[in-house]
């Protein structure tokens, strides 16, 4: 029987509600002789169009023999089916469910119940939830609101529920062949400020549902915050610091987990917006503009993020912990991100602070059969208000296109995506002639939909994409050198240097997943299985350096090249992973389990992979084979435990395979000649990189109120890119004497990091006497990280104990050459907490939420530096001094950080939100030591004094004025 529920729960969603059942009134004849029940089910369904849902295992063992002329299908059924022990339940018109019942005695008689869901307006309310607690099972309303479910005879309690409204419990009594009618009506949770949509927690909310850690942020959260970007979102998750003000002046990027100066943890970062993957492997932005006010490179890094939007972002999803099998190339964490689409208001903001200025328009209208929404976004950036020329400007559109076909069983959303980016500095006036810039433009295309085959336990998602951005850079600078004779006889002291990148980024992909829910002994399961392919290039100019007049200086050995020259990346995956529900002793469980395997650049098949010989794929970068698990045991209605382990893997960037070329200069001693070396710095079979991660948690209700959550984490990276030093040397056959000549890199996989960490949550539902919701995170994160690679000193101090120990290699004399010594380990560590406090009053349609944020401790230390023999006696007291302060663990204080953000009403579809980071104007001055001997130096760890406002409104009755005209 609890196939039967399963059935109707995912009928009620993927069917069609009909009032007259099919079988009542259709007649069938069938001879019947020693088949199996599966066979004559099919005969019956090819004569009258009724499907039969059933386990094949247990229709195909059954024989039957039946003969009738003309029956009508339901007393076919009752008696074909009851003489073998078999039972039936109507799903839909069209659809029929069968099962084994216990006893083989008559078959049992349901009654059905039939409703309608809707809020206090009179609204329908597509996709609400019923849940029958007697039977622990129940279904979902259809896109009309309406439900049906049939049950044995007897009182059933209901509990209805919607996002953002109350749940509601009801008694309904089922009698046998009998039609009871249901009309619920659920009261709201939410109310609007303006179009700012306001939910309550509720106790579903206080503690999570799944076994993964995530953190989801709404999008009436993201405008209460007046978020400029990503960037700025991202801020509200826990244990990510807020070091700089809202606004889109410089790169942004995220390390979830981790630390922002960790590479490696923004790079394993992945970002998805709609389906499509924005991360890039081929980033190849070598000689991209960067500066102390524009932000780092996101070179081998994540992608600046920035660059999206947050006006039109309906919800970020933010998986901390070990994901689902379908998300692969990615080892700290997934960014889960949904944009406006659909029917919506149409919509106008406008906000303002004194470093960004935006406008925002966007919405969704009905034409024809399909529902077009848009968006249009601008926004720039004035990094220095005292310098004209010194600018980010950021022009976003997008228009999607959604329509269902065949009589809504497959979904199609299309999705046109542009964007243009002008990063200027040319200040006015300035006598060392800087004109630097970052431009260029992306262009995406996405298609994404669902399929439910006339099964309506099965599906079919997908989606394909093609992201195209065009890099166009350019940096420069006055370059001072000696006096130098030019081709032309022309003479020169000084010139502008300048180099360029000029190049097209490519990311192209496609998704195939199915899905099935299935029971078994009892057992849910939800199982799916996909295929993953994505495609990265860079195309183009490249890297352009004029080598007459080189923007790094005469000298340089910095080369030009073409991205053409550089292969793309083709990243295929296989993933397969089933969910289970259940009971097991006692004790209700959602245990998933899946794996996912991994192609980075595959090139060959190799069928000794079969039997465990090596890999069934052979890649260039790796092949990978990435378990993972989560369980979730409910130990009572108010506590569970949770559990996940795991494994997944990073392809190389492009940039750590294929590094920029370069040259190195030596001039012979001997002779005076000029010898001019091009060292091999690429390496096309650097491998991915792999994480490890176990997690375990614990939440609990205390009073239906408060909840508490509280998880451990521990995660091991190996196999990450490092660069392998190579020295490089000139052998005098003559004199029988090396030379040192320079020292240069190969990324090899000699990296490794650990992290580990304890995530705790208090969060209470509505307070309604208060009008106030609280709520206090807090994160203690460590890492820990090195190379196995090696330093190379080429003149060791010998007063020091170095003494040279590198033998150079493949000359025909024993010569030790320089001192090479094990890499620093560093480790860091921080503890931050966050509070929060909601306060919302609907009578005046009021948000106001204050925000604390108190980085109680944060810690780091280099250690295991080029080592020094104390017991020497040219090791001088200053020498130990400063060994011992630069080994010595540097400790940050407590500093505080309060922003508080408020948005209010102002007449119908319309509010405005302002907001005050730092309004205390509190520095948070660090004072420390800069070096041994006690000088010191200051760091402001707090960003200033900032404020900002946004009005919005929703201009739908203006529009109608217009188009009336």
């Amino acid at each position: 029987m609890l196939l039967f529920y399963l059935i109707i729960n995912f009928s009620a969603v993927f069917s069609q509600v009909k009032d007259e059942p099919k079988l009542r009134n259709v007649e069938v004849k069938v001879s019947f002789k020693n088949v199996t029940l599966k066979e004559a089910l099919n005969f019956i369904s090819k004569e009258t169009g009724i499907r039969f849902i059933y386990e094949d295992g247990e229709v195909e063992r059954v024989k039957v023999n039946y003969i009738s002329n003309n029956e009508k299908v339901e007393k076919l059924l009752d008696k074909l089916l009851g003489a073998v022990g078999f039972n039936y339940m109507v799903v839909d018109s069209v659809t029929v469910a069968i099962g084994r019942v216990k006893n083989q005695g008559k078959r049992d008689k349901f009654g059905e119940v039939r409703g309608i869901i809707k809020n206090e307006q009179g609204m329908v309310l597509p996709f609400a939830n019923i849940y029958v607690k007697e039977v622990g099972l129940g279904c979902a309303t259809d896109n009309d609101g309406k439900f049906k479910i049939s049950l044995k005879p007897g009182i059933y309690t209901f509990e209805v529920s919607y996002v953002g409204y109350k749940k509601k419990t009801i008694s309904v009594e089922v009698k046998e062949g009998e039609i009871s009618f249901v009309e619920c009506i659920l009261e709201s949770e939410v109310f609007y400020i303006g179009a700012i949509e306001v939910v309550a927690s509720g106790v579903e909310d206080i503690i999570p549902s799944e076994a993964v850690s995530k953190t989801f942020i709404t999008g009436a959260e993201i405008e209460h915050f007046q978020a400029t970007s990503l960037g700025d979102v991202l801020n509200l998750v826990p244990g990510i610091q807020k070091t700089d003000n809202p606004g889109i002046g410089k790169t942004a990027q995220v390390a979830i987990r981790g630390f922002e100066v960790d590479k490696m943890s923004s790079f394993g970062t992945l970002v998805i917006v709609d389906g499509v993957p924005i991360s890039n492997n081929a980033n190849l932005q070598f000689q991209k503009w960067v500066s102390g006010i524009t932000g780092p490179s996101n070179l081998g890094g994540s992608v600046d993020i920035r660059t999206i939007p947050a006006d039109n972002i309906e919800s970020v999803e933010v998986i901390r912990g070990v994901p689902s099998v379908r998300y692969g190339d990615m080892t700290s964490g997934v960014i889960v991100v949904k944009t406006r689409t659909g029917y919506q208001p149409h919509r106008l903001k406008i906000k303002a602070n004194p470093d960004t200025r935006e406008a925002n328009i966007g919405g969704g209208f009905k034409l024809l059969n399909n529902v077009l929404s848009y968006n249009l976004n601008v926004a720039q950036s004035e990094r220095n208000v005292r310098l004209k020329g010194d600018e980010f400007t950021r022009l976003t559109g997008q228009l999607a296109i959604s329509r269902n076909f065949i009589n809504n069983r497959l979904s199609l959303n299309s999705k046109i995506y542009a964007q243009k980016i002008f990063d200027e500095e040319q200040p006015r006036g300035d006598v060392y002639r800087t004109r630097n810039y970052n431009r260029g433009y992306t262009l995406q295309y996405a298609i994404w939909g669902e399929y439910t085959p006339e099964n309506p336990v099965g599906y079919l998602t997908y989606n394909a994409f093609i992201n195209y951005r065009r890099e166009n850079s350019m940096k420069s600078k006055l370059v001072q050198s000696d006096v130098r004779i030019l081709p032309s006889g022309d003479t020169v002291s000084s010139y502008i240097g300048k180099v360029e990148t000029r190049g097209s980024e490519w990311t192209v992909g496609s998704r195939v997943e199915y899905t099935r829910i299935f029971s078994i002994y009892g057992f849910s399961h939800k199982m799916l299985a996909g295929l993953d392919i994505q495609y990265n290039a860079n195309t183009g100019e490249g890297v352009i350096i004029d080598t007459l007049f080189n923007y790094y200086g005469p000298e340089s050995g910095k080369l030009p090249y073409s991205f053409d020259d550089i292969p793309g990346q083709l990243l295929p995956s296989l993933y397969l992973e089933d969910k289970i529900t259940g009971k097991f002793l006692g004790l209700n469980f959602s245990l998933t389990l899946g794996f996912r395997y991994e192609m980075y650049r595959p090139y060959k098949f190799n069928i000794k992979g079969l039997w465990g010989k090596g890999n069934i794929i052979q890649s260039y970068n790796g092949t990978y084979f990435n378990p993972r698990a989560n369980l979730i045991l409910y130990l009572t209605k108010d506590n569970q435990i949770r559990l996940s382990v795991g494994t997944s893997s990073k392809s190389p960037a492009m940039s750590s395979i294929y590094p920029e070329p370069t040259v190195l200069r030596w001039r012979n001693p001997t002779d005076s000649s000029i010898i001019y070396i091009r060292p091999q710095t690429r390496n096309p079979y650097l491998r991915g990189y792999i994480e490890k991660q176990v997690e375990i948690g614990y939440d609990h209700k205390f009073l239906n109120m408060i909840g508490l959550s509280i998880s451990c984490y521990y995660k091991y990276r190996d196999d990450e890119p490092s660069a392998f030093t190579i020295p490089v040397f000139f052998y005098d056959s003559l004199n029988q004497k090396v030379y040192y000549i320079d020292k240069y890199g190969v990324n090899q996989n000699l990296g490794w990091s650990i992290g580990k960490g304890v995530e705790f949550s208090i969060k209470t539902t509505k307070i309604k006497k208060l009008n106030v919701e609280i709520q206090i995170t807090g994160a203690y994160t460590f890492t820990k990280g090195s190379s196995r690679g090696f330093n190379y000193d080429p003149n060791p101090d010998r007063s020091l104990g170095r003494y040279p120990n590198y033998k150079v290699p493949n000359v025909p004399v024993d010569t030790m050459v320089g001192f090479i010594y094990h890499r620093a380990i560093t480790w860091r560590d921080r503890f931050i907490l966050n509070y929060f406090i909601k306060y919302t009053l609907k009578s005046l349609g009021l948000w106001a939420t204050l925000r604390a944020e108190a980085v109680v401790m944060e810690r780091y230390r280099y250690y295991n530096l080029e080592p020094i023999d104390f017991s020497l006696p040219t090791v001088t007291e200053d020498v130990k001094r400063a060994r011992e302060f630069d080994e010595s663990v540097k400790t940050k204080p407590l500093k505080w950080l309060f922003s508080f953000s408020v948005s209010q009403s102002i007449f119908r579809g319309a509010e405005i939100s302002f907001y005050v980071n730092n309004f205390l104007d509190d520095p948070a001055i660090y004072r420390y030591y800069a070096n041994y001997k006690g000088e010191i130096a200051e760091e402001k760890r707090n960003p200033p004094l900032f404020y900002g406002i946004e009005f919005s409104m929703v201009v739908d009755d203006l529009i109608k004025t217009i188009a009336k005209k």
